[in-house]
């Protein structure tokens, strides 16, 4: 039997930002965002905008009572939020991992992710949005 090798249908680029939405509750953080976005920062506010559905990750250099720790690998080739309650106050608590492209909004220091157009099917959301 000869060996195949499978051909990724898309790779994102490591200079455009994504953040990754996992069926764990994790929210990921391509090395664009680490190296390029987060500098020194190692929290981060979470926000969602219930009208456009949109997300926001405000990074932070100092914990607050409603910030969460960004965690990076050492190289900061990626970076981690624990955000199941997040995603599930908000009904975007992924059946499958999804990457999304995000940008940043350099007048609010905002890294905004667009999750609009799609209804969450997990119970509990105060408004639902779907993310498949």
């Amino acid at each position: 039997m000869a060996w195949e090798t499978f051909k990724r249908s898309r790779r994102p680029s490591p200079k455009d930002p994504m953040v990754t939405l996992s069926k764990g509750g994790m929210i990921g953080l391509n090395a664009a965002v680490t190296r390029n976005v987060i500098g020194d920062n190692r929290f981060a506010h979470l926000l969602f905008d219930r009208d456009r559905h949109l997300m926001g990750i405000k990074f932070l250099k100092s914990s607050d009572a409603d910030a969460y720790p960004v965690k990076c690998t050492k190289n900061m080739g990626h970076g981690t939020i624990a955000g199941v309650s997040f995603l599930k106050t908000y009904g975007i608590f992924p059946d499958d991992t999804k990457a999304y492209p995000a940008t940043f909004d350099d007048n609010n220091k905002l890294l905004v992710v667009d999750i609009s157009g799609e209804e969450s099917t997990k119970a509990g959301a105060k408004k639902k949005v779907k993310v498949s």
